[in-house]
């Protein structure tokens, strides 16, 4: 549920270059050098972990290739957005992003979220289905607990920053690069507390109806947060076709099996555009 901080945006001027993205780009939520999407036949919008940023999904790009258009989507509080304050209401994020994200969806798109990003992307797209605006093709979360599941114990009042780190450590949270700088290690702990509060601050519920969209879930075979099992029980939240995939590897199984991950997720947006097309 962490990630490094990474180096400060490029001038503002570079956000408008791509012509497609020429208004929506000058949003924060996203890179100031997202790639021009129109020749794409699908966008994928990409919600990042708790503690992390867009950079995670940095090399989906160019192993996805030209048909999908990956589209990091950057919170506040880290990267270029290091100097903007974090946000601790979840339904603030939501209404944020679907106002700063909607321009981009007039073309077939679908999401991913990792961890606390999927149920980003969940209730964002469970917004758009409730406005009547077009659904997303596909929602793919990983490493991510169904919606109505109870708050987990970890707590972003109670643990120490010693305790954060540690737990942080036993999921392989934290590059080693992170542990041997203690600035950087003290933002990766401020930046994850305060992405555990905006979690926390969703309410979880089982009483909304099931999206009309197909949900594929990944889960890693040695993740103790969201198991297998805990992955399976998403079916209830969509009246589409489901499935769950087990991955090798851990909570963070994205970045230690990327190849493995990205050919999945191809094959499953293909697929999908195929039945449509």
């Amino acid at each position: 549920m962490t990630g490094g901080a990474g180096p400060a945006a490029a001038a503002d001027g570079d956000a408008g270059r791509a012509r497609g993205l020429a208004g929506p780009a000058r949003s924060a939520y996203l890179l100031p050098r997202q790639a021009e999407p129109d020749a794409a036949r699908l966008r994928l919008f990409c919600f990042h972990h708790a503690g992390g940023a867009a950079s995670s999904f940095s090399g989906w790009q160019p192993r996805l290739g030209g048909a999908i258009s990956v589209v990091p989507v950057q919170l506040p509080g880290r990267e270029h957005r290091v100097r903007e304050p974090r946000l601790h209401d979840f339904a603030r994020l939501v209404d944020e992003l679907d106002e700063a994200l909607d321009p981009l969806m007039d073309a077939p798109y679908a999401f991913y979220g990792h961890s606390m990003g999927g149920m980003v992307a969940y209730e964002l797209a469970r917004r758009r289905i409730v406005q009547g605006r077009t659904p997303p093709r596909q929602l793919l979360v990983g490493a991510c607990p169904p919606p109505h599941t109870p708050r987990g114990d970890i707590s972003p009042e109670r643990l120490t920053d010693e305790e954060l780190t540690a737990w942080m450590t036993r999921l392989d949270g934290l590059p080693e690069l992170v542990l041997r700088y203690p600035e950087w290690l003290r933002l990766a702990v401020a930046v994850l507390r305060d992405d555990l509060r905006l979690a926390h601050s969703r309410v979880p519920g089982s009483e909304h109806e099931p999206l009309p969209v197909p949900v594929r879930v990944l889960a890693g075979s040695s993740d103790p947060l969201v198991t297998p099992r805990i992955a399976a029980d998403w079916a209830r939240h969509t009246s589409a076709d489901f499935r769950v995939f087990t991955l090798t590897g851990g909570h963070f199984f994205h970045r230690s099996a990327p190849a493995i991950v990205l050919r999945l997720v191809s094959s499953l947006l293909a697929a999908e555009h195929a039945a449509r097309s």
